[in-house]
């Protein structure tokens, strides 16, 4: 664990850039640290100066005669590289490195970053940034930043790529009293990334949530094992875009449906993860983890004054896979008894548009107390009578002494703003729309939900075993994905208990013909991955063939069709027994990262993919996914995401399908991945389940370090 102690809690900070102009970032900075009364002391480094505001400045880091743990440089990147040798000399415990001009410019600021680095790591200095924006640590009073916004104390982390994204967050943050512990920029990520951060953030008790805003994650399994390892707490992050590229077979079905985007999502997903995608969803995702309690369940009641906004909350509700609660009995009673004839008693509780405080806090004090009701969003709509900010009084009350989320949302403008401000400055989690109110209230209740349940496989249930076929496997490991020979793929195959078809791979008729004697009709046959991928596309698949004319005339046509494609005059040929299936599964592996991923942590490794297949899987596109390694549960619960899993388990009083045969099977896929970590991807297109088999038909297998 980096030990960020004189990071977060500098006794002294150096500032190399500082001068008389106010405007300039170095200054900035400077008066930032000074202004938010930091403790510690603050040096200011210009040679150009003697005295700054009427303190002394120094024309380098090392004719400072006191200890300096943290220097904050501001300067043309063209400079940098001495300052940070004049740190490293004076025994700098972090360089926060401000100035841009560096990787994010092109190679020759890659190559002047690679050196910095390269320096400071070696002489014991750990860099942040560069091209950032800097720390703030408010409950140290420490701000060295350059964001126009002060800095509100509270109990989120966030660490973040982008400047901008971290200004606009702060921007969102002044106005509605949210508060941070920690506000980190990480820029270009040159040595301190955000794993760093995230580790020491996890055992701090005093942190509640963590936010990230992560371009790309590097050290994906090492993410995933920090999540794993330590105490769980709500962590947030948007990702934009894709992660490193996870290069893919282009002849893959698995490679084109699991892309690096839907690896990263189904990563994080299966380790808890809450994931957002805009600013404002980060923003209102991290204040409710922040201000609300958790939520035993997901049946969401609604109290409301108006009937309109009541049904559109409604929608929003059912829409975002949320539950509408149903009142007990009792509670009905109580409210048809307490509330005014025309109210309605059900779900929205609809008080109606005369209703003032006094009726919000009846229905509360029942709907709190009811044993079916998980969460209570409490919405208000400005009318005549409408008691806004009392309202808003007894909501702080029930928000901040009830055992469940009671969420306000006040949907108006002027009128609602003093209400709205109230809550804001209790800390009470509030919104001005049905949308982002039930946006929010699903990732509190996903997170409360899964946090109580979320077991998810170690690195120790990795499977491990004799990798027999490991030497055969490095003749065809080259840079680009390459097609393991079909032999080879049937003796991983084999050494995974694969449900094979009987098979064999021919050279001439005859070889086919004594293959079916000893087999019965019908037979398949079909190009070899090497020759042709997707065989359907160029007629290199022959089905029901049920008579030795019709395997002579299938080898001929099947022969000419594969000239015709590659070339080839002398291609491989399998012939295969006929499976007659009830359904058609595609079952699939594509790798993030690469060969040495499960010890550099370098990606998040193979993600696996299970859905309907045959020649329409893109089409369908009723997949799910799944990360390695998974428990059995976990592989059930990805098969039951699906659409087809209805059918394999039988439904309208068909036969339920071989299930378990099913899960066996992306168990071995799951086992053949984790002995040879250089398959890049596995396509198992179609698999035909029976009622008594789940059978890997057609196996393609590509190997890349």
């Amino acid at each position: 664990m980096t030990n960020l102690d004189s990071l977060f809690n500098p006794k002294s900070i150096a500032v190399i850039g500082v001068s008389d102009n106010t405007t300039k970032l170095g200054t900035i900075i400077y008066n930032n640290i000074i202004s938010e009364g930091y403790e510690g002391r603050v040096y200011p480094v210009n040679p150009n100066y003697k005295e700054i505001f009427g303190n002394k400045c120094y024309p380098k880091v090392g004719c400072i005669s006191d200890a300096v743990e943290v220097a904050v440089i501001v300067i043309p990147s063209q400079f940098v590289f001495d300052v940070i040798k004049d740190c490293a000399e004076k025994k700098v415990k972090y360089a926060i490195i401000i100035s841009a001009g560096f990787s994010e410019t092109g190679k020759e600021g890659k190559k002047l970053e690679e050196k910095i680095v390269a320096y400071a790591s070696k002489n014991g200095l750990r860099i942040l940034g560069p091209n950032c924006l800097g720390i703030a640590v408010t409950r140290n009073k420490l701000d060295a930043t350059f964001a126009a916004q002060d800095i509100e104390e509270g109990n989120i982390a966030f660490v973040s790529q982008s400047g901008a994204f971290n200004t606009a967050l702060l921007d969102l943050a002044m106005k509605k009293n949210l508060g941070f512990s920690h506000f980190v920029s990480l820029g270009n990520k040159s040595d301190l990334n955000e794993l760093d951060f995230l580790e020491h953030w996890l055992k701090d008790d005093r942190i509640k949530v963590i936010g990230m805003y992560i371009e790309e994650f590097e050290n994906g399994r090492d993410l995933l094992e920090l999540i794993r390892k330590n105490s769980l707490k709500p962590v947030v992050v948007l990702h934009p875009g894709e992660t490193q590229e996870a290069q893919k077979a282009i002849s893959s079905h698995t490679g084109s449906l699991a892309g690096s985007s839907i690896i990263t999502r189904t990563a994080l997903q299966q380790y808890g993860i809450i994931q957002v995608d805009g600013i404002e969803k980060m923003f209102n995702t991290l204040m409710i983890l922040s201000y609300s309690k958790k939520t035993k369940g997901d049946k969401v009641a609604i109290i409301t004054n108006a009937g309109g906004p009541g049904i559109i909350m409604t929608d929003e509700i059912v829409k975002a896979g949320l539950k509408l609660a149903e009142p007990t009995e009792k509670s009905r009673k109580l409210l048809k008894k307490s509330l005014p004839a025309a109210a309605s008693v059900n779900n929205p509780i609809d008080i109606i548009g005369d209703a003032q405080a006094d009726r919000y806090n009846t229905a509360l004090n029942i709907a709190i107390k009811d044993q079916n009701i998980d969460s209570i969003i409490c919405l208000l709509s400005p009318q005549i009578v409408t008691q806004i900010e009392e309202t808003a009084k007894l909501l702080i009350n029930f928000s901040l002494t009830g055992e469940k989320p009671v969420i306000p949302v006040f949907i108006g403008g002027r009128y609602i703003e003093a209400g709205l401000e109230r809550l804001y400055n209790n800390k009470i989690a509030s919104f001005d729309s049905p949308e982002n109110a039930i946006y929010a209230l699903k990732k509190l209740t996903d997170y409360s939900l899964i946090s109580s349940r979320l077991k998810v496989a170690s690195s120790d249930s990795i499977f491990k075993g004799e990798s027999k076929y490991s030497n055969e496997i490095l003749k065809y490991l080259s840079d680009k994905s390459t097609p393991l020979p079909e032999n080879l793929v049937r003796k991983l195959a084999s050494e995974v208990n694969f449900d094979l078809p009987k098979e064999a791979v021919v050279k001439n008729i005859d070889e086919a013909i004594l293959f079916a004697n000893k087999t019965r009709y019908p037979l398949v046959l079909k190009a070899s991955t090497e020759d042709i991928s997707h065989k359907t596309d160029f007629k290199a698949l022959f089905l029901n063939i049920s008579n030795e004319n019709e395997l002579q005339s299938a080898y001929i046509q099947l022969k000419k069709n594969i000239y015709n494609a590659t070339n080839n005059k002398s291609p491989i040929i399998l012939v295969q027994e006929q499976i007659r299936a009830d359904e058609e599964l595609i079952i699939g592996t594509n790798r993030d990262g690469d060969s040495l991923v499960y010890n550099n942590g370098k990606g998040f490794g193979h993600i696996v993919l299970f859905g309907k297949g045959g020649i329409y899987t893109e089409v369908y596109k009723d997949t799910s996914t799944g990360l390695v390694p998974m428990s059995r549960n976990q592989i059930m619960e990805m098969i039951d995401k699906t659409k087809i899993s209805t059918v394999v388990k039988g439904t309208r009083g068909l036969q339920a399908l071989a299930y378990e045969k099913l899960i066996d099977t992306i168990e071995s896929v799951q086992k053949l991945v984790l002995l040879y970590p250089e398959i890049e991807s596995i396509d198992i297109n179609p698999a035909m389940i029976t009622k008594e088999r789940c059978v890997a038909v057609d196996i393609k297998i590509f190997v890349r370090k």
